[in-house]
C-alpha cells in the first residue's frame, strides 16, 4: 500500500497510553503535537553497544511512528524499496548507488528504527543513519543494573537487571546528555544518576529534577576521567555519590 497523508491525522500525546506515550489521533486542524520522547540520530559507528541494538531490530512494515519520526516530506520514501530489491526503485541512483529508508522496530520497546541507507555509485561509500526516539522510562518492572557512556557513538545506554540494553530515557525537551563538559547535557546526566541511586535504580525517567544538584557528582561527570567508554555498575554509581568517583 502506498503512502496517503491525511491532514487530519495529527501527532499527540496521551500520559495513559503506556510507557512510550506515543498515540495517533484525528484532531481538528492546528498546529501539530509532536512526541514528547526525544528524537535521536545514531550514525553507522564501531560502537559495541549500538551493534548489539541493531542486532535485535526487526524488519516491519512502515507505520504512523515510522512517518512521524521522519516527517511528511519523507514518509513516501519509506515505501521505496533498496536498489538491492529494485534496481528500478525510485531510490536508486545510476543503478546500483541508492538512498532508501528501511523501516525496523526494537522487539523489546516496540520503538520504530528507520535506517537512511546512503550507497554511491560503484559502492566507494556506504553509509548507514538510524533514526529512532529514545524512551521516556524503562518498561515496568526493570531496573538499572549499569550506565553505559558510549563514547564511540556519543550516546548513553541503559544495561538492566535482566542484561537488556536500553537507550538511556529523555524527553523532547532536553538537549541531550554529556559528560567531560559543563553545560546543561552534564546537569542533566548528574541528576538522572542521583536520582537513579536515591530509587535504587527503579527511577530512570526522562524529564527534569527540582532535587538540589549533587556536587560531587557533577564534578566527576563534566571532569575529563568521564570522558571514555564504560559501564559503570549501580554499586559504581552509588560510590560516585558518596565519594565523588565511581572508581
Amino acid at each position: 500500500m502506498a503512502y496517503q497523508h491525511d491532514g487530519d491525522l495529527t501527532f499527540a500525546y496521551r500520559p495513559s497510553s503506556g510507557p512510550w506515550h506515543f498515540v495517533l489521533s484525528v484532531e481538528s486542524h492546528g498546529p501539530s503535537a509532536a512526541a514528547f520522547n526525544a528524537s535521536l540520530i545514531i550514525e553507522g559507528s564501531t560502537s559495541q553497544y549500538v551493534a548489539e541494538w541493531l542486532d535485535r531490530l526487526v524488519r516491519c512494515d512502515p507505520d504512523a511512528l515510522h512517518v512521524a519520526r521522519v516527517g511528511s516530506s519523507d514518509a513516501p520514501k519509506l515505501w521505496h524499496p533498496c536498489v538491492r530489491d529494485d534496481p528500478e526503485s525510485p531510490s536508486a541512483i545510476g543503478g546500483d548507488g541508492c538512498v532508501c529508508r528501511q523501516t525496523f522496530r526494537d522487539p523489546v520497546t516496540l520503538l520504530p528504527v528507520v535506517a537512511h541507507h546512503f550507497r554511491t555509485v560503484g559502492g566507494e561509500i556506504e553509509e548507514w543513519r538510524y533514526l529512532t526516539y529514545a524512551p521516556l522510562a524503562l518498561p515496568e518492572g526493570e531496573r538499572l543494573s549499569a550506565l553505559v557512556v558510549d563514547r564511540e557513538a556519543t550516546l548513553f545506554w541503559v544495561r538492566t537487571a535482566r542484561g537488556t540494553l536500553h537507550l538511556l530515557p529523555e524527553d523532547a525537551r532536553s538537549g541531550g546528555y554529556g559528560v567531560g563538559h559543563r553545560g546543561a547535557g552534564t546537569t542533566d546526566l548528574a541528576h538522572l544518576v542521583q536520582r537513579i541511586v536515591t530509587s535504587g535504580g527503579r527511577d530512570v525517567s526522562a524529564g527534569k529534577t527540582r532535587d538540589p544538584l549533587n556536587e560531587k557528582v557533577y564534578s566527576w561527570v563534566t571532569s575529563r576521567a568521564a570522558d571514555r567508554t564504560r559501564e559503570i555498575p549501580l554499586s559504581r554509581l552509588e560510590h560516585l555519590c558518596r565519594t565523588g568517583t565511581p572508581d
